[in-house]
């Protein structure tokens, strides 16, 4: 039921995608690309350290948030550093602009995935898919609400004027701090009645984290899992990150022509979501995510065999569904694969693998593009997805 509570919560996912869609995946590589002097290697490696820090921290962070049984103070504080630093990373020079943008990015992880554990608090056994559900289908309303708010914005300014690009960080930040208060304000948490010293929830996770990477290498299917997945995920992050650069590199698409193959794609991914989710009921999960892959794999050849408008767009549409598909049939693969008594762990485990995917693929293909050019960086997408696809295959339920 959508009650106060569901609806607080949920409103924390459309806050934080102004954030997501504006900064990682649009304005960020923009500023650095075309203001300030930097290429696509400073992009990949502000990202890549950002997700680096986060695989590192994050999971101790959760620890202390557990101890302290306080989790919405953590994500208000590292919210407020997120905003904080959005605001002024787009009036600095290129070196502290790469610097700001670092820690913005990982104070914006770090909340999020202290904010994803505040789920129990608002929902039930019984619910909490329905729940995680709302919270993803006003994340796509904020996409569209932050297209609307930049696309206001750079009209008033001037498409190509650098002002407009600076005006787009601290209204990102607004909208990220604005229609997060709801959260902040309507969500009660359910502390824990049992209370431990905080070095005792860090010891714990450490020692946990040694034990499962220790045991999970007996299960051969796991394993494969987990690294497939790092793989995949790899490339799916990286094409996120340089999604528009390429674009305005290889076809001098414009931030105004941008908008709506940007728009297409948030639509395709909420739709892709829904649509491979019932695919992967029907015809399996593994099955269903191996065709995902092969349609990565098409759509990034399709891109370097040639590259045109139509074929951007037919690549960012139908990537764009994939990404959603992707998304959604991860954590069922590792349930069918987990031991009952694991999944939690193993949740904990296949989180940290994301994290540490968004490292490596960013910085390789930004230094690709600089040494090389954008057709030997794709090369390298397909690589992460044919791996990807190859341990995928090895998985046996």
């Amino acid at each position: 039921m959508l009650n106060k509570q569901v609806l607080g919560w949920s409103m924390y996912d459309l806050a934080n995608t102004a954030f997501s869609a504006l900064f990682i995946t649009f304005f960020f590589p923009v500023l650095i690309k075309v203001y300030l002097g930097g290429n696509e290697f400073h992009v990949g490696l502000a990202m890549g350290i950002s997700m680096f820090l986060a695989g590192i921290f994050v999971p101790f962070l959760g620890a202390v948030s557990d101890a302290v049984g306080k989790r919405k103070v953590f994500v208000l504080i590292f919210t407020l550093i997120c905003v904080a630093l959005t605001s002024i990373v787009a009036y600095a020079s290129l070196f502290w602009a790469l610097i700001l943008g670092t820690l913005a990015a990982f104070s914006f992880h770090a909340a999020l995935d202290v904010y994803d554990a505040t789920l129990f608090s608002v929902s039930t056994k019984k619910n909490i898919a329905r729940v995680s559900g709302y919270g993803v289908a006003l994340g796509y309303l904020g996409a569209v609400l932050n297209l609307i708010m930049a696309f206001v914005i750079l009209n008033y300014f001037g498409w190509d004027a650098k002002q407009g690009v600076q005006a787009i960080f601290p209204a990102t930040a607004i909208f990220y701090i604005l229609f997060s208060i709801p959260f902040f304000i309507l969500v009660k948490e359910k502390a824990s009645k049992i209370r431990k010293p905080i070095f005792f929830y860090i010891k714990t996770a450490l020692r946990q984290l040694i034990f499962t990477f220790k045991n999970i290498k007996r299960q051969s299917s796991l394993w494969f899992f987990l690294l497939a997945s790092f793989l995949y995920t790899d490339g799916m992050n990286t094409a996120i990150i340089f999604l528009y650069l390429y674009g305005r590199e290889t076809l001098s698409i414009t931030i105004k022509q941008f908008f709506p193959i940007f728009a297409l794609m948030a639509v395709a991914s909420s739709l892709g979501a829904l649509l491979f989710g019932k695919f992967g009921d029907k015809f399996g999960h593994k099955k269903t995510l191996i065709t995902i892959l092969y349609i990565w794999i098409a759509i990034i050849l399709l891109l370097i065999i040639k590259t045109n408008l139509l074929n951007y767009m037919i690549a960012g549409v139908i990537g764009g569904a994939a990404l959603g598909g992707a998304w959604t049939l991860t954590r069922p693969m590792l349930i069918d694969l987990a031991p009952k008594h694991k999944i939690a762990e193993l949740f904990g485990f296949q989180g940290l693998t994301e994290k540490f995917s968004g490292v490596i693929g960013p910085i390789l293909f930004g230094f690709l593009v600089v040494k090389y050019d954008y057709f030997v960086a794709l090369s390298s997408l397909v690589v992460f997805f044919v791996l990807g696809l190859v341990l995928l295959i090895k998985v046996k339920k």
